[in-house]
């Protein structure tokens, strides 16, 4: 039986919820995006509001992903990354797409970069999740002609992560998670800045408008009602 073959460019929760679903129906899926390891770095809060509405088992070994709301977003990546694969999904590091041509074969998709699938490759159903995935530092795909485009309007923000006791200097933050290391991070709307001396890590990103879609639960539901909607545009 031939399996149709399904891409999936951008490796961040929307892709994972899209693979979930297609892998699902007998789909053969691939994710594919330029960072060396999926789920690095962290550029989105680790909120995650609703566990148990993600039908992916995901969890570490030492339960390092968080507590209470606030699991770690390059925790719950790298889980789901291991579920994925284990489901049959390929996960293509380290891959640019350079052109993306509809052909009454597929769509002839050009693969840039250090994966095991680089060069021309047909795909039936090419799917956009890069709006999802924006990182300042990343070189952009180039995604001509695609099945299924993700569309989020998100504006910049930025995170901090600090040690607990620096909680009071970041009182006025959208959003703050604490961590299971004994860490924060606070959560900005708009572009900011600190003078504080004690912050870990600065995260300037750009975050969903729609604040429901900072958790990664919500996220990873669109995902799942994204690929549903391309299903339903092609019956």
């Amino acid at each position: 039986m031939i399996l149709i073959r399904a891409l999936i460019v951008g490796a961040g929760l929307i892709a994972y919820g899209c693979a979930y679903s297609a892998i699902r129906e007998g789909f053969k899926v691939f994710i594919a995006d330029h960072s060396t390891e999926f789920g690095l770095p962290n550029v989105w809060p680790s909120l995650l509001l609703n566990r148990e509405s993600i039908p992916l088992d995901f969890k570490t070994d030492q339960g390092f992903e968080g507590k209470d709301s606030g699991h770690r977003h390059e925790w719950i990546m790298k889980s789901m990354n291991i579920q994925l694969a284990k489901q049959g999904v390929t996960l293509l590091h380290k891959t640019r797409i350079t052109s993306s041509i509809k052909s009454p074969s597929g769509f002839l998709v050009n693969l840039k970069g250090a994966s095991q699938m680089e060069g021309e490759h047909i795909f039936d159903i090419v799917v956009d999740t890069t709006k999802d995935t924006w990182i300042p530092w990343a070189k952009h795909h180039h995604l001509t002609d695609v099945s299924y485009r993700y569309e989020i309007e998100r504006d910049f923000a930025t995170g901090f992560l600090h040690i607990d006791t620096e909680i009071e200097d970041f009182s006025d933050a959208d959003l703050q998670l604490e961590r299971y290391d004994g860490l924060v991070e606070s959560w900005y709307s708009h572009q900011k800045e600190s003078s504080n001396t004690k912050i870990i890590e600065i995260m300037p990103t750009q975050l969903p408008i729609q604040r429901e879609m900072w958790s990664c639960d919500q996220r990873f539901l669109s995902g799942m009602n994204s690929w549903n909607e391309l299903m339903e545009m092609n019956l």
